[in-house]
């Protein structure tokens, strides 16, 4: 109703949201960035390919983890199409499979391989405090975890002060996703091997 010649979006659940997307289309050039919708009649998507992006961060795991271990994987929500790729990607490299992005792992699954068990996906929609319990949680439930990541840029700072309050900062890998300060001071401060960063 504005005349708006375009918009830009980050899609949260591109399953449900392809109808209103495809109307939008209809009005203006419609374009997706950093979360995609690929079944949209979006004009291109803007942002890294998510699934290299989680192989990526699963070389940072294996480089972190050479002997293998145990690996828990944090993320506000699983809708999203760059959450579901970053997770899958980490999943197939970590593991070992054959690389395939329409794969999903339920978030209970426990695949393994290559020396590497993935104990679970937690979800916290975004709520900061249900990130850092959801470390607390884990760090109870499996006490020798090996490693942990957080594929939103939220994940790793609660990763790192749900660890500091443990007691057990140092002694669990971790490995991150984009710029936050404190991923970002984690690594200065050797307690976080690395994290994936878009080029923007």
């Amino acid at each position: 109703t504005k005349g708006t010649d375009g918009v830009a979006v980050s899609p949260i659940d591109p399953a449900n949201q392809t109808d209103i997307l495809n109307k939008v289309a209809e009005h203006c050039k419609l374009i997706t960035a950093d979360s995609d919708a690929p079944d949209s009649k979006r004009l291109v998507y803007i942002g890294v390919s998510n699934y290299k992006a989680g192989q990526m961060a699963a070389q940072l795991m294996k480089e972190a983890l050479p002997k293998g271990g145990t690996v828990m994987i944090f993320v506000g929500r699983l809708e999203q199409d760059n959450a579901r790729l970053r997770r899958q990607g980490f999943i197939d490299e970590l593991i070992g499979r054959t690389p395939d992005p329409t794969r999903f792992d339920p978030p209970t699954a426990q695949p393994s391989g290559n020396g590497y068990t993935i104990l679970g996906t937690l979800t916290d929609q975004s709520d900061r405090a249900k990130a850092k319990a959801n470390v607390e949680d884990t760090l109870s439930k499996h006490p020798d975890i090996s490693g942990m990541v957080g594929l939103f840029a939220y994940n790793p700072p609660a990763i790192l002060e749900a660890l500091k309050q443990s007691g057990k900062e140092g002694k669990v890998q971790v490995i991150g996703f984009d710029e936050n300060d404190a991923t970002l001071k984690g690594i200065q401060d050797g307690i976080v091997l690395g994290t994936v960063v878009q080029n923007p």
